[in-house]
């Protein structure tokens, strides 16, 4: 296994991409390309928690780191020393590596696991300026050291496998800013699945790698050697540089250079100027196809977004539909009158009750003097019939949009993000919104009877609010105030009932499936991706094959 040089020729120029080819019109210049995806990227929220949403957001914080930190501060300085990042498994001896490279205590190095807490950057006075504005000074202690080579910056990251969360993703950062990874591993370590995971995902990124298998036993060396390669060979690795330095012993400092030479020698060739520009030009021309590709999968990712909130909007409403159905029902067959208010009313037309002058006209003198007594309390009364029976009917409405409610709740739960959706929705909420829309359908209903009971006249003196009422409390499915109705104020009373039933349904109804609002609120407050944040992404995914 070794390394080629076969890019060397291209250079920088391929760096650039093809945007100077002469068939068609020139193409926009790559780094206005490559900003204006990152800042699409970005802007993808994926807030609802969709199957591919885990993927997705990791593509998403993967793709931005890419662009961010490698891409476009190579796009922008190409001139830069190309980024060799040493990574590997806690203990793999990469400090000490690095140290004996350069012939310097440049970075820490010792038992104490993990050695390396922050990422060093090693690199040379004079190729300080062209890494000013890099984003891996960010994360990175900068060392200048005249014994590194020209034309590279050489980083002692952290463990890929660091007990410290904040260390692991450091050096998952420092992995995507690579212009090259040096796999770092022991021949205890080798086998360690997270290093070759993150070794497949640079190899699928078009990161250049090479490979030191470090601190190995002499007794051991051929049956490991052969072994890893064999590893590197099921993963298409092949020709990737390769290194092997045998175990020192107990050593305090750095190794002998004799073991170190092979490496620090694949490293000063690969600070020359061409072939470092070659790694260069390679790893970025290698990015092209998994970018694109990782692109249309955040696009295709977008859509699932797009749609599961559509689905969760009709889902919402949908479940309500029963229970609005049931609600204007119940009220055009009168459900809410059987109880309370059908006793209200027997009670005050049983004979000599305040209601019994509505019942039929008087026979005899003792029932006239029993009308005229009822007269008197008939207004209380018909007041006490009406609220009564708009108290149950109010009651079942609440009851309607209950049953809706945990509909909707059922229906959300079949998928996480109805689960989402449906826990930034709290039971105090729905109740308050739930109460507000009844007060507002009675007082609505309220205008609505005045209206249409205004010129209504009955066969006996009856005052305006008594008609109203008496007018309400048919409209709610009260028998016997509909047979008073049609006794007193003939058709025309009895088809103003029937046409006030037949809103406070339809009203009911509505009222019910206005229970999907406070859910269909909370689901325009997450903020979903519009519906062209996909279509922008696939138009930049199509820009980058210009330079593929």
């Amino acid at each position: 296994m070794s390394t080629t040089t076969d890019d060397a020729a291209q250079g920088a120029g391929d760096l650039q991409g093809r945007a100077a080819a002469p068939s068609g019109p020139p193409p926009v210049p790559m780094v206005e390309v490559v900003e204006d995806l990152l800042h699409d990227v970005e802007k993808a929220r994926l807030t609802l928690d969709t199957p591919d949403a885990e993927d997705a957001r990791a593509r998403r914080t993967r793709l931005v780191l890419q662009i961010s930190n490698h891409l476009l501060p190579r796009l922008r300085e190409v001139s830069a020393p190309a980024i060799v990042v040493l990574g590997g498994s806690t203990g793999a001896g990469k400090s000490t590596l690095v140290n004996s490279v350069v012939s310097s205590d440049v970075t820490p190095a010792g038992v104490l696991r993990p050695t390396t807490r922050e990422p060093v950057l090693v690199t040379h006075p004079k190729d300080a300026e062209l890494l000013a504005d890099h984003p891996v000074l960010q994360i990175a202690e900068p060392v200048l050291h005249e014994g590194t080579t020209r034309g590279l910056a050489i980083v002692d990251a952290p463990d890929l496998d660091s007990v410290h969360a904040g260390n692991r993703e450091l050096a998952d950062q420092l992995v995507e800013m690579a212009d090259m990874w040096v796999f770092v591993t022991t021949g205890s370590r080798y086998g360690d699945a997270l290093p070759w995971q993150r070794l497949r995902d640079a190899t699928e990124r078009g990161i250049s790698i090479a490979v030191v298998l470090n601190r190995v036993e002499r007794s051991g060396l051929a049956q490991i050697r052969n072994d890893l390669f064999q590893r590197l060979q099921e993963q298409g690795l092949t020709s990737v540089p390769f290194f092997v330095i045998p175990d020192a012993g107990p050593l305090e400092g750095m190794l002998p250079q004799q073991q170190v030479e092979a490496f620090a020698r694949f490293l000063g060739v690969l600070g020359a100027g061409a072939q470092s520009r070659s790694v260069i030009a390679r790893t970025v021309r290698g990015a092209w196809p998994a970018l694109r590709e990782d692109v249309q999968l955040l696009a295709a990712n977008l859509d699932t977004q797009r749609r599961t909130m559509l689905a969760l909007h009709g889902t919402a409403q949908a479940a309500t539909r029963a229970a609005a159905a049931q609600a204007r029902a119940d009220v055009k067959a009168g459900s809410a009158a059987t109880g309370a208010p059908t006793t209200a009313w027997l009670a005050g037309a049983s004979s000599g009750g305040p209601l019994s002058s509505l019942v039929g006209a008087p026979k005899g003198w003792l029932q006239r003097r029993r009308h005229r007594r009822s007269a008197v309390g008939r207004a209380d009364a018909l007041q006490r019939l009406r609220d009564t029976s708009l108290g149950e009917l109010r009651t079942l409405l609440v009851d309607a949009g209950a049953s809706a409610e945990r509909s909707i709740r059922a229906a959300l739960a079949d998928t996480p993000a109805g689960t989402q959706l449906a826990a930034l929705v709290t039971p105090e909420v729905t109740t308050t919104a739930r109460n507000e829309r009844l007060d507002l359908l009675f007082r609505e209903w309220q205008d609505v009877v005045g209206e249409r009971t205004i010129e209504l006249t009955a066969s006996e003196p009856l005052s305006g609010i008594e008609i109203s009422h008496l007018v309400e409390s048919a409209a709610a499915g009260v028998d016997g105030a509909s047979r008073a109705v049609q006794r007193l104020l003939g058709d025309a009373g009895t088809a103003a009932a029937a046409r006030i039933r037949d809103d406070l349904a339809e009203w009911a109804a509505a009222a019910v499936a206005a229970e999907a609002d406070e859910f269909l609120k909370a689901l325009d407050d997450m903020d979903v991706d519009p519906s062209d944040a996909a279509t922008r992404l696939r138009l930049r995914a199509s820009e980058l094959r210009e330079y593929v």
